[in-house]
């Protein structure tokens, strides 16, 4: 079986990271897999280097707008010298190339859907975001097969077009195996750390956990915010928090390689994103052991359950914030209890041979392979 995947996703250029180390799996249960990763000059220029492993060609076409054109006349070329059995693709944008060249060489193609596309805040977020959701009206009813990571997801579409839940399949993100041993990050000023690992970005809404935290130490002095990550917002939050007298609260770790030992360092995990896809973040807190507090998106209600292995509060609800974090400061007990239900759940997430099997089963399937 032959592949030809359209990526975003910059560390698949490097040969250290989980993205590349899911290409060579995929690889290794396919004949063949292309990948082309659209992203910017600067990615290209931090990977490891990507590009051949084993059956897996990775390359790299950027430029604000031109790295879109430059990708679809490399996959024409391709597609005129060899048959390939699926094209498949994650952004919208790069699902719209799937499709023109899906029409012109009759091939299958998949489209992947990894963010809540038609969520109010999804569109809300950008004008951008709302020409993405109109396209994707489009190009949903006109795939040959839809994966996506969860089941709120597909929920969204099944809405939109109520005929379509038979070529849908709900596979979230893989959880990688991880060390559990490993030594935890500690920060001896704080009574509790709470932990955030995001893109800083302005969807990820850290702005509204700054404001919560404002008021929680007004009760625990002693409590720390630790934000690993980074990102277009990280100034503007570094200034929000050196306005709301934080800087002794919270600490901007920056983008970190190694998480493991924050999330087993942390005592909360939060989550405060406008909208998402699935939120591996919170999977992998759970798996170390904290106790988590998210937003109602991606997998809360589907794996965080309220009140069970988690607590979820509205979008964009500081007061429901501030309340949930004082709850789990304020009663260890329960806090220990949400994370070893959270941690026995991700016990019960497909092994990785099975996401595996799984993928190339829909691969397959899509492709009548």
């Amino acid at each position: 079986m032959k592949i030809l995947m359209f990526s975003a996703d910059p560390t698949i250029l490097d040969k250290e990271s989980s993205a590349s180390r899911r290409m060579v799996e995929y690889g290794r249960r396919v004949e063949r897999l292309d990948v082309l990763v659209l992203t910017s000059r600067a990615a290209v220029k931090q990977s490891s280097g990507g590009g051949v492993a084993g059956n897996v060609l990775v390359r790299a076409f950027t430029g604000k707008f031109m790295r879109f054109p430059k990708a679809f006349f490399a996959a024409w070329r391709a597609l005129k010298s060899e048959k390939y059995d699926l094209l498949t693709a994650q952004d919208i944008e790069h699902a719209f190339i799937c499709r023109l060249l899906s029409k012109s060489f009759k091939v299958k193609w998949q489209m992947q859907i990894h963010a809540d596309i038609f969520s109010p805040f999804f569109t809300r977020h950008s004008m951008f975001n709302k020409m993405r959701a109109m396209l994707a009206k489009f190009l949903i009813p006109r795939a040959s097969c839809i994966r996506v990571v969860s089941e709120r997801i597909k929920k969204s579409i099944i809405r939109k077009f109520n005929n379509l839940g038979g070529k849908i399949i709900v596979l979230p993100i893989l959880a990688e195996s991880a060390d559990l041993n490993v030594e935890p990050k500690v920060f001896p000023e704080f009574d509790k750390t709470i932990l955030m690992v995001s893109r800083l970005t302005s969807e990820k809404n850290i702005g509204l956990a700054l404001d919560a935290i404002a008021e929680v130490i007004k009760g625990h002095p002693k409590t720390g915010l630790i934000i690993v990550g980074d990102g277009s917002e990280r100034e503007a939050l570094e200034l929000k928090a050196d306005s709301l007298q934080l800087t002794a609260n919270i600490k901007f770790e920056g983008w970190q390689k190694n998480t493991a030992q924050y999330y087993k360092g942390a005592n909360i995990f939060l989550l405060t994103s406008r909208y998402e896809g699935w939120g591996m973040s919170a999977v992998e807190a759970m798996r170390y052991g904290a106790a988590v507090v998210m937003a109602d998106v991606g997998l809360a209600g589907e794996f965080v359950e309220d009140g069970k292995n988690g607590l979820i509060i509205p979008v964009n609800d500081k007061d429901a914030l501030v309340a949930a974090i004082l709850r789990l400061l304020e009663n260890d007990e329960l806090r220990r209890d949400l994370a070893e239900a959270a941690a026995e759940k991700v016990k019960k997430l497909a092994s990785e041979e099975d996401y595996y099997g799984r993928i190339v089963e829909s691969w397959k399937k899509c492709s009548n392979f």
